[in-house]
């Protein structure tokens, strides 16, 4: 999973880092073959639609799987593994939660704002910041040469000042803070570690042949007065191969969620291109759908059991004469 050069990086010095500058970044944590077969569990040009299971949504020019835990043995042994745990219990000083996690794409153009992840949310609004300590895990999971992280040096110490604003302005940042940008290009399996009080973005951008693939998640210490806080974390239970006490409280088992899940997407979310790719997924469904419904209003209820009953006795048929074969 990690490379052996952060492996030899001790937690204390994690955490020193992060109080002191209020972030941590280190180049190629990851094995490049751990980031390969990482997205190999994500296909990002399979949209669903009314298919009973969780897949990649869109929001405009970005693509999200958001419930990572369900679909992903990778990023769930990473989001839950020994190394993060640790970095997490020896920052906080009381309980912590994984509040939000996710593997995106973006690509073509974006513009995201100065902002902090201190939120406090009603539904889908977000409606104040919150005090909670907080940490904001980030993952390159492509080589980032556009769109970089962006982070405002010590923002973390002042950010608390404009807790009244969701965002800042660009005009605002250049204008006080350009001096103290700092900019995060790295190769993928990079880490950017750093607290949710920080100011922080990605660089804008526009480039129709770029792509930008990361891995995200949050971890803010919840106590038992913010009940409700952070999205639903959804878990395929198969994964859970070492249940301790730890990793079920992080993942929060019994601890009540209310934020619905990043982002909120329809159709209406969707670019052009991508409507047209599932009007071609949907074309050849559409037409077996018609023929079904076709055949269904035509034919007895009896005959479709029959036939049914008969196509199953040709395929075990098949299935036996192919293991009698190979014998």
């Amino acid at each position: 999973m990690f490379t052996l050069n952060f492996q030899n990086i001790s937690t204390s010095q994690i955490v020193n880092e992060l109080k002191s500058k209020g972030y941590f970044v280190f180049e190629q944590a990851l094995t490049e073959e751990y980031v390969e077969e990482l997205l190999l569990d994500v296909d990002f040009n399979q949209i669903i639609v009314n298919n009973n299971d969780v897949g990649v949504v869109v929001a405009y020019n970005q693509k999200f799987l958001t419930h990572c835990l369900v679909s992903s043995k990778k990023a769930y042994d990473l989001i839950t593994c020994k190394k993060v745990l640790d970095i997490c219990n020896e920052y906080f000083s009381d309980s912590y939660k994984l509040t939000n996690h996710r593997i995106y794409q973006t690509s073509k153009i974006s513009h995201m704002p100065w902002h902090t992840d201190n939120n406090r949310q009603a539904g889908k609004q977000l409606v104040s910041k919150h005090n909670m300590p907080g940490l904001l895990f980030l993952f390159y999971l492509s080589d980032v040469t556009k769109n970089p992280f962006q982070y405002l040096k010590d923002s973390h110490k002042w950010s608390h000042k404009y807790s009244h604003e969701i965002y800042l302005s660009d005009r605002f940042i250049d204008n006080n803070y350009k001096q103290d940008i700092l900019t995060f290009m790295m190769k993928k399996g990079s880490l950017i570690l750093c607290d949710i009080h920080g100011v922080h973005r990605a660089e804008p951008f526009q480039d129709n042949r770029y792509t930008r693939t990361t891995l995200l998640f949050q971890v803010d210490q919840v106590g038992n007065d913010n009940a409700g806080h952070g999205e639903k974390n959804i878990v395929n239970t198969e994964y859970i191969d070492n249940p301790t006490q730890e990793v079920m409280d992080y993942l929060g088992f019994g601890f009540k969620r209310e934020y619905p899940a990043f982002p909120c997407t329809s159709v209406a979310t969707m670019t052009p291109e991508d409507i047209l790719k599932i009007q071609k997924q949907l074309l050849p469904l559409t037409l077996q759908a018609l023929a079904k419904s076709l055949a269904t209003f035509l034919l007895p209820g009896e005959v479709k059991i029959n036939a049914k009953r008969l196509l199953w006795h040709l395929k075990s048929s098949r299935s036996m004469i192919s293991k009698l074969f190979k014998k």
